[in-house]
Formats: structure tokens, C-alpha cells, sequence
């Protein structure tokens, strides 16, 4: 492959006279291994037909390359799996039958509800999303369910309580985990 371009570099330093030389990549083939990338230009000596090329070895120039190609592949990869595990956590979090609500440790708001949580919470699903948490409790629920809160803030975990909801004589389960995602928990 290299061969058209060392012909086209030897006519070229024949017939210009410009100072500007086009440089041309030549492979070299290496015995056992990787051919050996080298840049060369050329320039026609003397009145006998003489060219001297200069050549810039590209090795290190190509291994560069080859560790970005590598890197942006590996990168692309780590993308699709993030993609692939985001569809996952979409999937298992709308099809689960308990009732999942996603709060931010922080402000104690809802950020997400699953449709199980809006069957539960019914009307007020609408409006849970972007509320403090503890609204959507009966008043007597709402003490026990900031204890939990605060234990899973600062231990990682706490041990379940009994809730109700507003108007609902039904008593529930409470359990709540800690999960970190981005800078946020």
C-alpha cells in the first residue's frame, strides 16, 4: 500500500521546485510484529536525479492513537452498559407491585413515584411528586417516618415502622434504603 505513495513522493521531489514538500506516511513492514509508520518527505539533490527523504519515526504518534481508539471504545461500552442497567432500573421500578417513592435525602421531597405508589396514593399521586414526603403521611405517621429517615441518613439503614395514610385507617409499612446516585443521596 505504501509503494504508490513512495513513487508519488520521488516524481513530486523531482519535478517541485516549491521549498514546501508534501509529507506522505510510509509503513514499513517489521519482522514479527506491527509495521512501522514513518514520515517522510523528499527533495531532489544535485543535477543527477539525487532525493534525499527525511523521515520522522510515528510509532509513538500511533500508539497515541491506537490508546484513544481504545479508550473511546471503552467508553462507548461503559455508555451502552449504563444505558442498558438505566433500562433495567426503569423496567423493575415501574413493574414492581410495592409501592416505590424515590425522596432526596436532602430537601426530604419526593423526586419519583412508581405506579404502584400512585394506585396507593391515588388522588394525591399527582401532587407527591415535588412534595416534602412527610405531607403525604397521616400527622400521627409523620414522627416515626422522620426517625427513619434521619437513621437511614446517617447509618445506611433503619429498622421499618407502621404508617397511615391521610383518611386511610389502613396501617402500612414503612421501609426506606440508602442509595447514592450523582453527588446526591
Amino acid at each position: 500500500e505504501s509503494r504508490p505513495k513512495v513513487l508519488a513522493m520521488l516524481r513530486d521531489a523531482a519535478t517541485n521546485t516549491t521549498p514546501e514538500r508534501p509529507w506522505r506516511q510510509v509503513n514499513h513492514p517489521a519482522p514479527g510484529g506491527a509495521d512501522v509508520p514513518v514520515l517522510y518527505s523528499a527533495i531532489q539533490v544535485g543535477r543527477q536525479g539525487r532525493v534525499v527523504a527525511v523521515g520522522r519515526d510515528l510509532r509513538a504518534v500511533s500508539t497515541l492513537q491506537q490508546r484513544l481508539v481504545d479508550a473511546q471504545q471503552a467508553l462507548e461500552r461503559d455508555y451502552l452498559r449504563l444505558r442498558q442497567t438505566e433500562a433495567r432500573y426503569r423496567l423493575l421500578f415501574e413493574t414492581v407491585t410495592e409501592a416505590v417513592l424515590m425522596v432526596d435525602a436532602t430537601a426530604q421531597s419526593v423526586v419519583e413515584a412508581n405506579p404502584a405508589a400512585q394506585r396507593l396514593f391515588g388522588d394525591a399521586a399527582k401532587r407527591l411528586v415535588g412534595r416534602p414526603f412527610l405531607d403525604a403521611l397521616d400527622t400521627g405517621s409523620r414522627t416515626a417516618a422522620a426517625t427513619l429517615l434521619a437513621a437511614v441518613r446517617s447509618n445506611g439503614r433503619g429498622d421499618d415502622v407502621p404508617v397511615r395514610l391521610p383518611g386511610n385507617p389502613d396501617e402500612l409499612v414503612l421501609s426506606a434504603s440508602l442509595f447514592r446516585q450523582d453527588s446526591g443521596t
